[in-house]
């Protein structure tokens, strides 16, 4: 199945899309794990300029959506001659705004032919996929994230923890959509070794990539993450994201560190 048919999505007469986020993509928290509704965000923005190419993203996630029909609604900010930035919003089924997204898309005929290796590369000491830990289920709960797409730990050193993840559809087109789930999982695992088994709630109510590639293998990507710093319970860290050898995307995100009261 492709992108639209795995996440059971339909596009509206009235401009919206409807996907239909089941319990198999909540995360922690009981509601849609970030990165799958970063990933419709992405998917229906492009959708209005099918000829044009994502290249940024910038989310916030406004309260927790639960299993069931989400109302995506695009709002197109200005459709330039290089760049079109589409706000999109998620609702839930009550209309009450649960995520709003701003997406980038690019016109590849608007733009020079130029090239150039990336920065960062993937670490070269990185378990293969096959061979990472697969995440357990934490005691007394059960993330239903951890069987959809199966994140497994690859290994950790000074670029940050990597954490793979599977690409549950099928075909390379929607690489950046794949980076958004890749990055938003691989947020946590960083912030957790920092806390040293404090047992604090940790949601990341936002998220920025900016896409830099296409997926050379469909099956699964790696996000290395890294913890940048805490400051009052405030915590950032970034992200690569690849595919392969591929660089997909760069990003960052804030965590809170929910205290107990």
């Amino acid at each position: 199945m492709n992108f639209v048919e795995r996440l059971r999505g339909q596009p509206g007469d009235d401009g919206e899309w409807r996907f239909d986020l089941t319990e198999e993509l909540n995360g922690g928290f009981g509601g849609t794990n970030g990165g799958t509704l970063a990933a419709v965000c992405v998917y229906v923005a492009r959708s209005i300029s099918p000829s044009r190419i994502p290249a940024g993203l910038d989310i916030r996630f406004l309260r927790g959506f639960r299993p069931g029909i989400a109302r995506i609604r695009p709002t197109v900010l200005n459709a330039g001659r290089t760049l079109t930035t589409v706000s999109v919003d998620v609702l839930t089924h009550d209309d009450k705004l649960a995520t709003r997204a701003t997406v980038s898309l690019a016109a590849p005929g608007g733009l020079a032919a130029i090239d150039q290796a990336p920065s960062r590369e993937r670490p070269a000491d990185l378990a293969d996929y096959a061979d990472g830990k697969t995440w357990r289920q934490p005691r007394g709960g059960v993330i239903p994230l951890i069987e959809t797409f199966s994140p497994r730990a690859m290994g950790r050193g000074e670029d940050g923890i990597a954490t793979g993840i599977t690409v549950i559809w099928e075909g390379d087109t929607y690489s950046a959509e794949a980076a958004c789930i890749a990055a938003d999982i691989s947020v946590g695992p960083p912030v957790a070794a920092a806390l040293k088994g404090r047992p604090l709630a940790m949601p990341n109510p936002d998220i920025a990539l900016r896409f830099t590639g296409r997926m050379s293998t469909t099956d699964h990507l790696v996000s290395v993450c890294r913890l940048e710093g805490i400051s009052a319970g405030l915590a950032t860290t970034s992200m690569v994201v690849f595919s392969g050898t591929t660089l997909l995307a760069v990003g960052a995100s804030t965590t809170t560190c929910l205290g107990s009261t």
